[in-house]
């Protein structure tokens, strides 16, 4: 009977000891998982370029996954609106715990940054703006250079016998880089006219514009503000020229306002490598360069992340020498502002 006993008893023992190392096992490889915070546009006027990068996070993870590094990506919608930006770089930290967060366009970037600014988590944003790289030594940015790209497509015009030049400003950072690269070229000879992000009756700057002698106008907001502006010229049969970011010109405007684009220019990304354009084959995606531009970084903060675990040390070390990688036409890091080719576009 005591034999039975104790035979029970080291069953239970073993099987005990068993489960314990099944859980530990477990853990560890929970522990082994990756967690990046996503805080893009799904629902607002950049959509766009957000579902894109869902889609190119979705390449990323499929590929990371053959190489045995597990992520999971963790994607919040704030439609543009900042409040809602600073609430999911909140929930992202506290409740589910990332390893770091990737954010894009300007009120995302300047609102996620305000709530990392104090923690110790590695961020890289998708925007114009650079004020937020001051907030903390972890925070990276990319983007195009807009004050730069601004003033190439400005002196484009000039080139073109265009004396007299309309800016409409959206009321954020990069409509004032930008303000300030057209500004090099014509110097008093531009009209600057202001809007806020999520207006979308632009008659009364145009009329302004038009009225003062420009010859072409200058918007570097979203899709839809491009859409805005082309829609008044259009519509009140302006002879105006027009000159933004090529990423706003997608296959809609192109089909809705092909008249009006005759003889724009815009600034934008080198083309995506072939390599990638092949994969991206398979997906509807909206905008090849927000696909390139998040799979291009993230890709990035994943290997450093996995090659440094918790050191964030380490990680700004990994980030900084990140390689040239021509997915995007990325060369390098510089001062944490990512170096990007940038190329000019007339339709």
């Amino acid at each position: 009977m005591t034999n039975k006993k104790t035979i029970w008893g080291l069953g239970i023992l073993v099987l005990a000891i068993l489960i314990i190392w099944f859980l530990v096992g477990q853990k560890t490889n929970e522990d082994k998982t990756i967690k990046i915070g996503i805080i893009t546009d799904l629902s607002g006027g950049a959509a766009y370029w957000g579902e894109s990068t869902r889609d190119g996070i979705d390449i990323l993870q499929k590929e990371l996954s053959t190489e045995g590094i597990k992520v999971n990506f963790i994607i919040e919608d704030y439609g543009l609106d900042a409040s809602k930006a600073a609430s999911a770089a909140q929930k992202l930290v506290s409740i589910d715990k990332v390893d770091a967060v990737y954010a894009e366009f300007n009120p995302g970037a300047i609102a996620t940054a305000s709530f990392l600014k104090d923690k110790q988590i590695p961020y890289i944003y998708d925007a114009a703006v650079t004020s937020p790289l001051k907030e903390n030594n972890l925070f990276y940015k990319t983007y195009l250079d807009y004050q730069e790209g601004c003033k190439q497509i400005a002196q484009k015009f000039k080139n073109e016998n265009v004396t007299k030049i309309g800016l409409l400003k959206v009321n954020l950072e990069f409509g004032q880089l930008c303000e300030a690269g057209i500004k090099e070229v014509f110097g008093a000879n531009m009209i600057s006219e202001g809007y806020n992000l999520g207006d979308n009756d632009f008659r009364t700057q145009l009329l302004k514009i038009k009225l003062g002698g420009a010859q072409a106008v200058i918007n570097v907001g979203f899709e839809s503000d491009t859409a805005n502006t082309l829609k008044v010229i259009a519509n009140l049969k302006y002879n105006l020229l027009y000159g933004t970011v090529d990423d706003t010109v997608t296959d809609n405007i192109k089909k809705t306002y092909g008249s009006q684009l005759m003889g724009a220019w815009t600034f934008g990304f080198s083309d995506p490598s072939q390599e990638f354009q092949n994969k991206i084959k398979n997906y509807n995606i909206t905008s090849i360069y927000g696909a390139a531009i998040a799979y291009t970084h993230l890709k990035q903060l994943v290997r450093a992340i996995s090659e440094c675990g918790k050191n964030t040390t380490c990680i700004s070390q990994t980030l900084d020498s990140s390689p040239s990688d021509q997915t995007i036409g990325f060369q390098a890091y510089n001062n944490r502002i990512a170096i990007l080719d940038m190329k000019l576009k007339q339709y």
